[in-house]
Parts: structure tokens; C-alpha cells; sequence
């Protein structure tokens, strides 16, 4: 019996808050002391990865299929400074939704 309420008791524990003060995203069964400053260093990691890896090479592709596309006439190049601006608007397409 006394092993009972001893499990009963750890279900519960003191060291979970109040129902009251738990986020949305409380869960009992995960670590329940995840530092803030752990979770902006995850962020910061996953947002550089996804720079490098994902919107980096999408970039350069889309530029080169953009001149591509404005040396084999499919798009008019500008008079005054040829393919420069539409090779420039591609690039940041993809750049700025990597949210740097």
C-alpha cells in the first residue's frame, strides 16, 4: 500500500505548477526545466542551418535560371541595366523568407 500512494504522489509531484500557470505547450512527461536561453540558441541554430543548406542554394538557382531565362530571350532584359534587376529581385525571394 505504502507503494501505492509513493507512485500516486510522483504522478502529481510538487514540482509541476499549477494548472492555472501552465502554457499550452506544459507537458508532464518532457523536461520540465528547458531553459529559454536554450530554446533562442535551438532557433538561432535552425534558422543559420536553414540558411546555409536551404535558402542559400535555392538562391543561387533561381538567379541563374533567371539569366538563363533573359540571355535565351524568354524574359526582356532592362535597356539601361540588362538583366541586373530581375537577377536581383530573384535573389532575395528566397532569402527573405529564411528569416534571418
Amino acid at each position: 500500500m505504502a507503494s501505492m500512494s509513493t507512485h500516486g504522489n510522483q504522478d502529481k509531484g510538487p514540482h509541476l505548477p499549477p494548472p492555472s500557470k501552465q502554457s499550452l505547450l506544459f507537458c508532464p512527461k518532457s523536461k520540465l526545466h528547458i531553459h529559454r536561453g536554450e530554446i533562442s540558441k535551438i532557433i538561432r541554430e535552425c534558422q543559420e542551418e536553414s540558411f546555409w543548406k536551404r535558402a542559400l542554394p535555392f538562391s543561387l538557382m533561381s538567379m541563374l535560371a533567371t539569366q538563363g531565362l533573359v540571355h535565351q530571350g524568354y524574359l526582356a532584359s532592362n535597356p539601361r541595366f540588362g538583366s541586373l534587376p530581375k537577377v536581383a529581385r530573384t535573389a532575395c525571394l528566397p532569402v527573405r523568407n529564411a528569416k534571418l
